[in-house]
């Protein structure tokens, strides 16, 4: 049996989601908060948290304070541009960059110049189609993209049987290609989600949007939208070289 990837197996855990869940939902929290909302003992929570940070989920900074005294650690999702040297966030976009450099060089007859998603093109789509195969892939997800190019396909779910008891675990997924997205700073945007035939088979919608907007609030995961497996569709993969 092939390793599973390394997001795979910070992923799979339900402590962890439901921990990454309540950040993202609720915004800046301690450890204490969250261990109270997710009923571990806190330094179990501690323990969840620094694998999540680790992998460049979760962020942690001190409390701001004039008194005396140890400040709290807050913990926030990660989102938005990270822009610092070296944060984990963008070492993992320039990393997903590399290794698809690598692999068109190692396949070069492959065809270049296809459409992307919602038909941008350039170094910037590209860089963000590079990061977001990057993370699927490391996520354990099989996904493929709509010939028309405005969604995502993502088959057999990884996470099937911890979404059938938390399906809000569909939300932390989509949140999370939002980010990658936002972070490989491109035109592309995530606003929608389609779970209607989850966990088999749920479906993203992707948008062209000015860069600027990457401030602006994600949209919360929403819309059935008719027949979203009306294309053949092509391979994520193949589509990116």
């Amino acid at each position: 049996m092939a390793a599973q990837p390394p997001s795979y197996k910070t992923l799979a855990s339900l402590s962890r989601m439901n921990l990454l869940y309540q950040l993202q939902s609720r915004g800046t929290m301690t450890v204490n908060d969250l261990a109270e909302a997710t009923g571990l003992h806190h330094n179990t929570a501690r323990e969840h948290l620094d694998r999540l940070i680790n992998d460049g989920f979760v962020t942690c900074a001190p409390e701001a304070r004039d008194s005396k005294g140890r400040p709290k650690m807050l913990y926030s999702a990660a989102g938005g541009v990270n822009t610092e040297l070296g944060s984990i966030r963008s070492r993992k976009i320039a990393a997903a960059q590399e290794r698809a450099e690598q692999l068109r060089r190692m396949l070069p007859l492959l065809p270049v110049g296809q459409p992307t998603l919602a038909g941008c093109t350039g170094p910037a789509a590209q860089r963000q189609l590079d990061a977001l195969d990057d993370h699927l892939d490391q996520s354990g997800f099989d996904a493929r993209m709509a010939a028309d190019g405005d969604q995502l396909n993502l088959h057999d779910c990884p996470y099937s049987e911890m979404i059938r008891e938390h399906p809000e675990v569909c939300g932390v997924h989509y949140r999370l290609i939002q980010g990658v997205l936002e972070q490989a700073d491109g035109p592309l945007r995530a606003v929608g989600l389609n779970l209607s035939n989850a966990p088999h088979h749920c479906v993203i919608d992707v948008v062209a949007a000015p860069a600027a907007s990457a401030d602006e609030p994600a949209e919360e995961p929403a819309g059935t939208h008719t027949d979203p497996s009306r294309a053949a569709p092509r391979t994520f993969r193949d589509l990116r070289r």
